[in-house]
């Protein structure tokens, strides 16, 4: 299932990770439909998302938590762009 975007409040931004066909993510885009591994929402726009920005498994470190939108909207916790 995607995120309907029009449905995201402003001020969050919402980017598709690809799968590189072994399980493992390999780029974050704008928008993504062969190879869909998922979608994170973000604060905060990452620059160059519209032409496919590559990423390896040291860039993330996806630890499978989950919020709901609220929780996420209100939480104080600021995480740096390192990308």
């Amino acid at each position: 299932m995607r995120i309907d975007r029009k449905s995201l409040p402003d001020g969050l931004y919402a980017y598709d990770l690809r799968d590189g066909c072994d399980g493992e993510i390999c780029q974050l885009k704008n928008h993504i439909m062969v190879n869909h591994w998922g979608t994170c929402i973000l604060k905060e726009p990452i620059e160059g998302s519209s032409e496919g920005v590559d990423i390896t498994e040291d860039d993330y470190n996806y630890l499978g938590d989950d919020l709901t939108l609220d929780e996420f909207v209100t939480a104080s916790q600021t995480i740096t762009q390192t990308m």
